[in-house]
């Protein structure tokens, strides 16, 4: 089984603007040191996945095509940085219609579980609301809190610190 770090993408490796969605490349902004430390948890020896809630599919905003060139953009520079990305997981769904895989809901972290045969108590997610802590939970996924310019990099010093 091996070992995976989780991320949320908007507010952990993207500018987040509260309310608002990106709904183009042109809006999508790197946080500060997130390629970097990406990168430098792509070497670690951990599988790094990327979880994400997109309800502007569903709200209409954008379309899977749409999301599809945002996330091809995104990981082409994660990998220019020297990261990789195993795989993105996202959610198309509202709120109120109650699926299984919005987060807080795990079907997405199951999903890659059975896909990657994932070690869950020895691997993490970083989320950048404290409701993701519930997830990560219900998972049995360590926990770590990042927001903002610099909080994926100091969390990835954390887990590769505290192993």
């Amino acid at each position: 089984m091996d070992r995976a770090v989780f991320l949320d993408r908007d507010g952990v490796i993207n500018r987040l603007n509260r309310g608002s969605y990106v709904t183009s490349w042109g809006q999508f902004e790197f946080l500060e040191g997130a390629k970097e430390a990406i990168a430098k948890l792509s070497g670690s020896g951990y599988l790094v996945f990327i979880i994400t809630n997109q309800s502007a599919i569903n709200r209409g905003f954008l379309s899977e095509a749409g999301l599809g060139v945002i996330h091809n953009n995104m990981l082409c520079e994660i990998e220019a940085a020297g990261g990789r990305i195993e795989r993105i997981y996202h959610c198309p769904h509202r709120p109120d219609e109650n699926c299984g895989c919005r987060k807080p809901e795990t079907g997405l972290f199951q999903q890659a579980g059975a896909e990657y045969g994932i070690d869950f108590p020895n691997s993490w997610f970083v989320g950048d609301f404290e409701s993701d802590r519930e997830v990560a939970k219900r998972m049995g996924l360590r926990f770590i809190l990042a927001e903002g310019d610099g909080g994926l990099r100091k969390a990835v010093e954390r887990i590769l610190a505290e192993g």
